[in-house]
């Protein structure tokens, strides 16, 4: 019996995917790691700053006038 191995990339989105279920975000969630050397240094998701009021708990996403979704889960991972 052969066991597959995942490759590398399925094995990062298969991460990414999992911590876009952290995102607190009303309109869409994303997940996004940091890799170097083969080693994640980073995660981030789709939400507010520590200490201050998510989107599902306000009911209303107040990023959406301020930043796009693709800096906002870049900022959130860095």
């Amino acid at each position: 019996m052969e066991i597959k191995r995942v490759d590398k990339i399925n094995y990062y989105l298969s991460i990414a995917e999992a911590v876009a279920g952290r995102g607190t975000c009303l309109r869409k969630n994303y997940g996004c790691i940091i890799v170097k050397n083969d080693e994640i240094i980073a995660t981030g998701y789709t939400g507010a700053p520590r200490g201050r009021k998510n989107c599902i708990d306000l009911g209303t996403c107040t990023k959406k006038k301020i930043l796009p979704d693709i800096r906002h889960r870049r900022i959130r991972c860095l």
